[in-house]
């Protein structure tokens, strides 16, 4: 029989492994991801199934300690128990280890302003209500306690971030196989939302024909009591379809220039889903002015007082430029045009960041068709023009 290796890492190996997986002893393995995560993994057999079991981030929990939870695991397998729901952990303990996974997908990791933005509302919103409870045991009742005063306050987009996150734990949580069934913390805070009471009712924007889109950007860069930064923050929403509130808050650790995709964080969404827009010609030259302008700093687009743009800054521009339509109207005429062209209405959809929009649409959910809206996007931007 081959020797089983055992107790084969050290701290310092753990510390300081490149991207791979290292085999220590009873099924304990280190992984290192390309970008420098480290995590715990135990792979036992339950009930004659091979699995795999998180034990953790290997920042977060030590060597020792995850050859303590890998011996009691084994312990608890040999004698017929399942480790996975042996184990306990609250909401609490999760959040940070989630945050920490998620991290891995913001630009600036956790020294971005996404995390800042996620450790505040944890702290305010959701921890004082959830952060005692095992995280397998969060049910419908108790995200309604988080979302429900905070509806009730009109605060719809602190909800929807707030929902998102919570959204967020409870995945990796599941993934830990720290909750049962897969798929129900998705499922549990999207059936709150649903009860919730509702913004106030939808009004329709002021929109232009698509066709009189490209003056109408040319009256707001001639305008001169317009700002530069305010000019190109109306041309890159339009430019992209996307909502106002979106653009006020990006920040530049959102854009891969290099890939042109501009990845938008769930807590910036409506919808409280992360969406990824294929970035035009016309919209890169937008971000290169921007930075030739503001350097580049955190925010993209900035006030007058290096801060975001304020709430009114576009539909001021707008009506200084005597532009009758206001910042969101322009997703109405890009949404226009796009059926003028005859352009496929999932495209367009997706585009809009419009997934929930209809069920033909939610069932492509699993693939956003980024590539295929990068000719879509590409053509918007030609049809518009680049300033004179």
């Amino acid at each position: 029989m081959p020797k089983l290796n055992r107790n084969a890492l050290s701290a310092q190996m753990v510390r300081h492994a490149g991207p791979g997986s290292y085999v220590d002893g009873n099924g304990l393995m280190l992984r290192v991801r390309d970008s420098g995560s480290r995590s715990w993994v135990q792979r036992i057999m339950v009930h004659g199934r091979r699995v795999d079991i998180g034990l953790g981030n290997a920042e977060l929990v030590s060597l020792a300690d995850a050859r303590r939870a890998a011996a009691d695991n084994r312990a608890v397998a040999r004698t017929g128990g399942d480790p996975r729901k042996a184990r306990t952990i609250s909401f609490a303990e999760a959040e940070p280890r989630a945050m920490t996974e998620k991290a891995e997908t913001w630009r600036a990791g956790t020294a971005s302003k996404s995390q800042r933005d996620w450790r505040s509302t944890m702290d305010a919103y959701v921890l004082p209500q959830l952060g005692k409870m095992h995280v397998g045991a969060v049910a419908t009742s108790d995200v309604k306690r988080v979302l429900r005063p905070l509806a009730l306050a009109g605060k719809h987009a602190t909800m929807r971030m707030v929902a998102g996150r919570i959204v967020a734990v409870l995945e990796w949580a599941e993934v830990e196989n720290l909750r049962e069934p897969a798929g129900s913390g998705r499922a549990i805070v999207e059936t709150v939302m649903r009860s919730l009471p509702k913004a106030a009712a939808v009004r329709h924007h002021r929109a232009l024909h698509f066709s009189d889109v490209a003056e109408a950007l040319k009256k707001v860069d001639a305008h001169p009591r317009v700002a530069r930064s305010v000019q190109l923050a109306v041309r890159f929403g339009v430019l992209t379809a996307a909502r106002q509130a979106e653009v006020r808050r990006a920040t530049w650790d959102e854009f891969d220039l290099d890939e042109a995709v501009w990845t938008v964080p769930e807590a910036h969404m409506k919808r409280y889903r992360p969406h990824r827009m294929p970035l035009s010609t016309g919209a890169l030259a937008v971000l290169e002015e921007v930075r030739r302008l503001h350097g580049d700093g955190e925010i993209a687009f900035r006030g007058a007082q290096g801060g975001k743009l304020s709430r009114t800054a576009v539909a001021d521009a707008l009506r200084k430029a005597g532009v009758k339509a206001t910042g969101h109207g322009f997703r109405s005429s890009f949404k226009d045009w796009a059926r003028h062209e005859g352009v496929d209405e999932i495209l367009s959809e997706f585009a809009l960041a419009h997934v929930e929009g209809s069920k033909t649409v939610a069932a492509y959910a699993r693939d956003d068709l980024l590539e295929k809206r990068r000719p879509l996007m590409q053509a918007w931007s030609d049809f518009i023009g680049l300033p004179n």
